[in-house]
């Protein structure tokens, strides 16, 4: 009877013991793992990232995306002291786009005076290269040099570009007015099930060593599907027989829901619905 008191004693000293060095142990973890913090760019405490995770920060983590990348960049005289500004942006991940892309564009001078300042934003979809086009630049003197930056860039994950497909059809580059100006007119075929709001037109000229020359811009408004529209894109002054190739790039906001007006052989839907 005293030997299985003893044991019993023994039994709930050790069972003490243990949730002793439990708290301790807990404790000590406790203090030395470190708070999530959520806003200074390190990953710390619970977050699954850096200032994220559902637990610590409320917020997802975005997916590890390769950056975007300028391909190149050309300043384009169009005038005096009038240019336009073109910009080849390739995105490499293959499931997400940008819904927005925010840019800052300044123009200096030889000694580095700024001249000009734009700041905007373009979109660009999963795996795409694309050309992102800004006229009408004005400075005040000539411009010696250029800076082009992407601040910031808000992916959104995308699958239906495979769905999307326009085709170009009888582009023609033609000199108005004895000289004095040009025009480029082309069809372009909505060959996708679905009626766009808006269709991007970006436009390149290239003379015979694949030199940019010109650039320009048009959009197609209430874009049905499985028809054909027709743009013209207008130059207040000629580039004669220098250019040799005109590039047509039609694109459509796909993460823009509105621009979704309706899908082929349905009532008016959310694009989300697909």
């Amino acid at each position: 009877m005293v030997i299985f008191s003893r044991s019993i004693r023994r039994f709930f000293i050790a069972i003490i013991f243990l949730v002793i060095f439990s708290l301790i142990g807990f404790g000590l973890k406790k203090v030395l793992t470190p708070v999530s913090t959520c806003t200074d760019g390190i990953q710390n405490g619970q977050e699954e990232g850096a200032d994220c995770g559902l637990v610590a920060c409320g917020k997802e983590c975005e997916p590890e995306l390769a950056p975007l990348r300028v391909v190149s960049t050309a300043l384009i005289q169009a005038g005096e002291r009038d240019y336009d500004f073109i910009v080849e942006v390739a995105n490499p991940n293959k499931e997400f786009g940008a819904s927005e892309v925010a840019y800052e564009l300044i123009l200096f001078n030889g000694d580095n005076t700024i001249l000009s300042k734009r700041e905007g934003f373009f979109y660009i979809l999963s795996n795409q290269t694309k050309f992102v086009i800004l006229p009408f630049l004005t400075a005040e003197r000539n411009v010696s040099k250029r800076d082009f930056k992407i601040k910031s860039v808000k992916w959104q994950e995308i699958n239906l570009l495979e769905d999307i497909n326009f085709i170009i059809r009888g582009e023609n580059y033609s000199v108005l007015d004895g000289g004095a100006s040009s025009v480029l007119e082309a069809g372009v075929l909505n060959n996708s099930d679905f009626d766009f709001e808006t269709v991007d037109i970006d436009i390149v000229l290239r003379d015979s060593r694949g030199e940019i020359l010109s650039v320009n811009k048009s959009e197609i408004r209430t874009f049905l599907a499985h028809t054909e529209r027709h743009f013209k894109a207008n130059w207040p002054f000629t580039l004669g027989g220098q250019v040799v190739k005109v590039e047509i790039f039609p694109s459509t906001n796909l993460f823009k829901n509105s621009n979704f007006l309706k899908r082929y052989g349905s009532e008016v839907e959310k694009f989300q619905q697909y």
